[in-house]
């Protein structure tokens, strides 16, 4: 699932409270806890199934001028490897911000997110 966000919201996601901010789109599991819970019109489905659009990954954590998160088009081929071992993943991420974030959201949207590998990213997109 494929989401954007129409309004800021707050939510809990692995055992946190996150922000999300307007502008924002989600993909996968996170995005479909969104579009299950979100107060009502704060979210606009985008594609219910994500292999069959392009994925954004945020670009470098900068606002845009809407105030949302500015992105650039990753083609859907282009996923990380959160099912592989952690250094896959992170070979896959190399030095990139926006597949560091786009490795995180991947790995924290998981049931059990690798708390290493969140850190490693968390660090990387900082």
């Amino acid at each position: 699932m494929r989401i954007r966000l129409l309004q800021d919201v707050s939510a809990y996601w692995n055992y946190a409270l996150s922000e999300y901010k307007r502008g924002e789109e989600l993909i996968g599991d996170l995005a479909r806890h969104l579009a299950d819970n979100a107060p009502p019109d704060s979210v606009e489905v985008i594609d219910a199934a994500p292999e069959s659009q392009t994925v954004e990954t945020p670009a470098g954590g900068q606002s845009g001028p809407d105030g949302g998160a500015s992105r650039e088009d990753t083609e859907v081929g282009d996923v990380p490897p959160t099912e592989g071992t952690i250094e896959d993943l992170m070979t896959w991420v190399g030095d990139d911000a926006g597949r560091a974030a786009l490795a995180l959201q991947a790995e924290q949207a998981k049931e059990k997110p690798r708390s290493t590998v969140v850190k490693r990213l968390g660090a990387l997109t900082e």
